[in-house]
Parts: structure tokens; C-alpha cells; sequence
């Protein structure tokens, strides 16, 4: 399975070297940062995100935006404010039948969740959401992680199924999409307030 992660941060770092664990999967980070990109193809590290971990050999990062043209699957690893505006201007690159993985946590105006809006914005029906109360840190060091899979059809289900085999990411599932969306976005505020008052 060709893959691709869009956005080289802690969370997109983290997941992409942890799929490039099954060597099935031919695992790319993208990224706009050259000097991010050569780091990791050369050095096999992202000091920025992780200064005392080293990725997986089977992990390569990528600045070129046709490498998109080879992704069955592109895992959306962007702050949410920006996810619609990068997505409108690379997808003239993504496979007619690509399916979009949205990490992204975060609401739009008038609680439109971010796969509902990437539906309208981009036309992309093939989009699905992988939310859960998970840790880039706890990701690098191949632990067991549980996240909740929200998907429409059965293909999708095996495809993401495939993609996670012999990895440390494990699965429940639902086929109410928005509902994982929003009670992503209301288990940050309640962490939050948790904290603040825990403290």
C-alpha cells in the first residue's frame, strides 16, 4: 500500500513512522521543509519533533508534490485551520480513488467537522476519520495504541485494517464519522478543564 502523510510534525511523524513498521505499507512523509526532508532521508531522525529518537529505515520524506500522484492512502497530519487550503492546492495530484485518513481535530464555523467540510470544499467523497486519546511520544516508542476508526463502507474498514497490520496501532470502530469528529474536539476541552481543575 502506498502512503502517504501530509504534514511532518510530532503526530504525522509519529504515525507515519509507525506504519512504516509494516513493511507492506511504502510509507512517505511530505513535507515543505527541505532541510526537515533531508534529515530524514539522510539521517533517519526529526530532531525538531523528536531530538532523541531515530525513525524506522523503511520511513522516506519527500518535498515534491508528484510523489502524491502514488498514494492510495494519504493520511492528513495538518493543523486544522490550514488542512482545506493545502488540500485545494494539491489535489490536481491525488489518484481518482484515493482515500483521505483525517487526523485533524477541530470544528469550523457552524460545527462543520473537518471531513464534512473537505466533502464540500474538495469533492472528495473518500474520506474517513482516525481519532483517539493518544501520544507522538508514546507512538515513537511502538506502544500499544488504541484510536477510534470512523468509515462509511466495508473497503475502507479492510483497507485500514491492512495498513495497520503488524504495527502497535489497534482499532475500534464506528460508522458515525461525525461523532468521532466531535467528541474528539469535546475530549480536548474536557482534558483541558480536568487539568485546570486537577491543579
Amino acid at each position: 500500500m502506498n502512503i502517504l502523510v501530509l504534514g511532518a510534525g510530532t503526530f504525522g511523524t509519529a504515525i507515519a513512522n509507525e506504519l512504516s513498521v509494516n513493511t507492506e505499507n511504502k510509507v512517505v512523509l511530505f513535507s515543505r521543509n527541505q532541510l526537515k526532508v533531508d534529515e530524514i532521508n539522510t539521517d533517519n531522525t526529526n530532531k525538531s519533533c523528536f531530538p532523541n529518537k531515530h525513525l524506522t529505515k523503511f520511513l522516506s520524506a519527500t518535498s515534491d508534490k508528484n510523489e502524491i500522484k502514488n498514494a492510495d492512502v494519504i493520511f492528513i497530519a495538518l493543523p486544522s485551520p490550514v488542512i482545506i487550503e493545502n488540500l485545494n492546492v494539491l489535489k490536481s495530484y491525488f489518484k481518482e480513488d484515493v482515500l483521505l485518513v483525517n487526523l485533524s481535530k477541530g470544528l469550523f464555523a457552524d460545527g462543520v467537522t473537518i471531513v464534512e467540510s473537505i466533502q464540500t470544499s474538495i469533492g472528495i467523497d473518500n474520506v474517513v476519520t482516525l481519532k483517539g486519546p493518544s501520544f507522538s511520544v508514546e507512538l515513537m516508542e511502538h506502544a500499544d495504541t488504541l484510536l477510534t476508526f470512523g468509515y462509511t463502507t466495508n473497503t475502507q474498514y479492510q483497507i485500514m485494517c491492512s495498513i495497520i497490520k503488524g504495527t502497535a496501532l489497534h482499532i475500534d470502530y464506528t460508522t458515525d464519522i461525525r461523532g468521532v469528529e466531535v467528541l474528539s474536539v469535546l475530549k480536548n476541552i474536557y482534558a483541558l478543564v480536568i487539568g485546570v481543575v486537577d491543579a
